[in-house]
């Protein structure tokens, strides 16, 4: 228990802070010499200025030049032109009448066409354009890309949505992928995003050959333009499809050669109920929603594989897919990320045979939560990585048993499990649970994996509440404050934790 309490101790982040320390110790605080310092970073060679320039936003870019006269139009060379609405008029865009949005609209044009006419830069890495443009502005953002093209690009990320305001897909502005096949003119482009934009690459094009990502969301596909991209792109690696209308059933297929393609993502794409992918070898990540539970098929490919799983409404009904088909439709996944909200857990369950990382994630319910962790463990006997989300867990009824928690770190008098019903997990070894926020079937969680599983050698207990914004990835929602602190968790677990294991607390 002495090497718990050690790291316990090493985690905390509530003790005195530098203008504290001189009351603490009872010394005054010495005085800094407040004589003028050097401007070393005006000293650096203007390249290296440059490329610092380029990590923050335009508007912050052009901001560096009022600090001396060589700082003043080094932000006209900057390599990653970011033109963003947003920074221009706020995030208010799509409230405002008509009259005001055209306004606004001709204002962007004339803004963005300013900031390309003083740049001086012979190279831009990233071209980066969002606001909600349509048809009428072709020309405009054709002009945009032909300069992105002149000046090398490498990244290109054009993002024309606006809410609630398509009544047509072929209200879109179409991606003119002709200005990538002009004569003497070979695109340097590797990542591709569009979002409100229709992509249409003819047959035996070359223009865009270097591509390896494309980033594909609220548009119109069918399958010829699915053809059409992995045809034309032999070095594509990531294909993404965000709420896009595609064709019921989905082939994506190398036509006889094999894909270089390694991650998948197929986000709320409707009415696409079934997508077969062939000739890909390599992947090694797919990320796709519930609608397609049991109608997503990987042919010919054995690598290890990283799933993440999206359940937009009550899976009830797919919980035989999820302990019973999935392990056998991908016997080589290695990564599972689960967003659910419930499962009902069947009598029969497949094994993961290969499965080592276990995420899940958006729970909107703790009934018989111990009961599901527990199917999933007998479902993966060689899972090493346990990572579960509890923000979103429904806790209405639990309220005032958490306060008394809260309040008195009581937690044995709502105890309302027996431990020893469950069987131990062999090679479990980290366990992170986050969100915690001092709920008792937060804790029966905790105590219970710390009991069943034998060579567990960290848990981690963070009480910062995330949601998942997808591909695996959280975002921090800043609530404030948790109120459970740390020192209340760790007097109701410490007497719990095995001497093997270390116990974090964030």
């Amino acid at each position: 228990m002495m090497g718990t309490e050690r790291k316990w101790e090493a985690t905390r982040s509530d003790g005195p802070k530098d203008d504290d320390l001189g009351r603490c110790s009872g010394c005054a605080v010495p005085e800094i010499d407040s004589a003028p310092v050097a401007d070393l970073i005006s000293s650096l060679p203007e390249g290296i200025l440059s490329s610092i320039i380029s990590l923050v936003s335009l508007r912050e870019a052009a901001a560096t030049g009022i600090l001396s006269k060589r700082w003043r139009y080094l932000w006209m060379s900057t390599s990653n032109l970011d033109l963003d609405g947003k920074n221009m008029f706020g995030d208010h865009f799509q409230r405002q009448c008509t009259q005001w949005k055209q306004n606004k609209r001709s204002r962007f044009v004339r803004w963005v066409n300013h900031i390309l006419e003083l740049h001086v830069g012979e190279k831009v890495d990233s071209f980066r354009l969002e606001y909600p443009l349509r048809r009428d502005y072709s020309s405009d953002v054709d002009r945009w890309i032909q300069f992105a093209i002149d000046t090398h690009v490498e990244k290109l990320d054009i993002n024309l949505f606006e809410d609630d305001s398509l009544d047509s897909y072929d209200e879109l502005y179409q991606f003119p992928h002709w200005l990538f096949a002009q004569v003497g003119k070979r695109s340097k482009i590797k990542k591709l995003s569009l979002d409100s934009c229709r992509l249409s690459l003819p047959t035996n094009f070359s223009g865009l050959n270097l591509l390896s990502s494309i980033y594909l969301a609220r548009t119109s596909l069918d399958q010829e333009n699915v053809d059409s991209v992995l045809a034309n792109c032999p070095f594509l690696e990531r294909f993404s499809l965000l709420m896009c209308c595609c064709p019921a059933r989905l082939k994506l297929s190398g036509g006889g050669r094999f894909l270089s393609l390694k991650d998948l993502m197929i986000f709320r794409c409707y009415p696409l109920e079934n997508v077969e992918i062939r000739d890909a070898k390599n992947v090694t990540s797919i990320t796709y929603t519930t609608d397609m539970f049991g109608q997503v098929f990987l042919k010919g490919c054995a690598q290890p594989l990283r799933l993440c799983l999206t359940m937009d409404f009550d899976p009830s009904s797919h919980t035989t897919y999820v302990l019973g088909t999935l392990p056998k439709d991908f016997p080589q996944v290695e990564s599972l990320s689960l967003s659910i909200p419930y499962i009902r857990i069947p009598i029969q369950f497949t094994t993961f045979t290969r499965l080592k990382k276990l995420s899940l994630l958006d729970l909107s319910s703790q009934k018989n939560l111990l009961g599901m962790i527990s199917a999933f463990l007998e479902a993966a006997p060689s899972l090493v990585q346990l990572y579960i989300d509890l923000g979103l867990a429904c806790k209405e009824n639990e309220n005032v048993e958490r306060r008394k928690i809260v309040e008195h770190a009581e937690y044995l008098k709502y105890k309302k499990v027996t431990l020893n019903e469950y069987r131990q997990h062999q090679h479990l070894k980290e366990v992170e649970l986050r969100s915690f926020s001092g709920y008792p079937f937060e804790f029966d969680l905790a105590i219970y994996l710390l009991k069943n599983t034998g060579v567990l050698e960290k848990m981690s207990i963070d009480r910062v509440t995330s949601l998942y914004t997808g591909d695996g990835e959280r975002a921090i929602i800043p609530y404030g404050e948790p109120e459970i602190k740390r020192e209340q968790i760790y007097s109701i677990l410490r007497l719990e934790v095995p001497s093997t294991t270390s116990l974090v607390l964030l």
